[in-house]
């Protein structure tokens, strides 16, 4: 087998670049995580696409945490790190409604702004797509949406490269 070339003829590239250090694969690893579990318009399909966009605001929060960790965290000549804060300006336009989307939210189930219990937070994240479009904000967040989905789908393609491992495949063969 050639030298730079790895079981099945893909190139290896990541000797060229320098290593990334523990903490930097960890923060990669945690937005990988986050993402596949709070990026609902990447991960998932619904009959709806409406619900996905409350969802989405919803859990920009989560998205937007992550995001700045990772950036916080990475060296700054890693070219995932531009992937990154691309994702990250895109979801900052999607989290600036999320205080909106609960009071939305709130007022239409009737919930306590200060509550926090399971039943609240399903009442503000899984939301009927009829009553997604109702909220005042919606074309708008449809919109950021959108745009995350495309930036949050280039930094998923980069951080699989990064990490090494897709944690979304399904295909789980013991090696």
């Amino acid at each position: 087998m050639p030298l730079g070339v790895v079981e099945g003829g893909a190139p290896m590239l990541g000797w060229l670049r320098s290593r990334s250090t523990r903490a930097e694969r960890g923060l990669a690893w945690r937005t990988q995580y986050v993402l596949a579990t709070r990026a609902p318009a990447v991960t998932t399909t619904r009959d709806d696409p409406a619900s996905a966009v409350g969802e989405g605001v919803f859990d920009s929060e989560a998205v937007h945490a992550s995001l700045m960790d990772l950036i916080g965290g990475l060296a700054p000549q890693r070219p995932l790190r531009a992937t990154a804060e691309e994702a990250l300006a895109a979801v900052s336009a999607l989290f600036v409604f999320r205080l909106s989307w609960l009071a939305y939210c709130n007022e239409a189930f009737d919930l306590d702004p200060e509550a926090t219990d399971s039943h609240s937070e399903m009442c503000r994240r899984w939301v009927k797509g009829e009553v997604v479009r109702a909220w005042p904000y919606f074309a708008h967040a449809e919109t950021a949406l959108a745009t995350v989905t495309k930036k949050i789908t280039n930094l998923q393609e980069e951080l699989v490269d990064f990490c090494g491992h897709d944690i979304t495949a399904l295909d789980r063969r013991a090696a």
